[in-house]
């Protein structure tokens, strides 16, 4: 069995000390660090050009949106065809979702068929506000999903509909909802 030292000090103590702790400091740091991930910038040109084909109605998109806004999802399916979800969609379905510089997904998702029940799950069963906005030349209806969490602006002019949505306020969603412009 090994006897005190007894030419240790205080200085021996605090090295010791030090020894140990830098190591498991440095250890901690690494395994807590969490990088900002890179947001994957998306080319939705090609899928916007077969939209503009195919579809039966002027498919909107934003035009002069700053470059903080970054492109991450884009989908286009006629009548039928596997949607996002893989079910085949209900009428000709657009969708076109950008991360604002926020880090709030905000989206602008167009049909042309069963309007009730697409801004149902678009707006997350939300409910109208009884507000509306006029922006890019449509009359914009507020709408705030049952649990409050997500707003959406929507349009409507027969079986076809547009809704651009966010979990985010009514102010960043006309803010995008201003840049829209029909294509086609």
């Amino acid at each position: 069995m090994a006897g005190r030292n007894k030419n240790a000090g205080p200085r021996d103590m605090v090295i010791s000390l030090l020894v140990l702790i830098v190591p498991i400091a440095l250890i901690y740091w690494f395994f807590t660090m969490d990088p900002e991930p890179e947001v994957e910038r998306l080319d939705y040109g090609p899928v916007l050009s077969v939209a503009e084909e195919e579809s039966p109605y002027p498919v909107l998109r934003p035009v002069n949106l700053p470059e903080d806004w970054v492109p991450v999802r884009v989908a286009w399916a006629t009548d039928g065809e596997p949607w996002i979800n893989n079910e085949p969609a209900e009428g000709n379905s657009w969708q076109l979702g950008f991360m604002a510089p926020n880090q709030i997904y905000v989206a602008v998702q167009q049909r042309d068929r069963a309007p009730v029940q697409f801004i149902g799950r678009v707006t997350r069963d939300g409910a109208a506000s009884g507000e509306s906005v006029t922006l890019a030349g449509r009359d914009w209806e507020r709408w705030v999903s049952e649990d409050g969490r997500s707003r959406s602006l929507v349009w409507r002019d027969g079986e076809l509909s547009a809704v651009v949505t966010g979990d985010t306020d009514f102010e960043q969603l006309e803010a995008f909802t201003a840049t829209l412009a029909e294509t086609g």
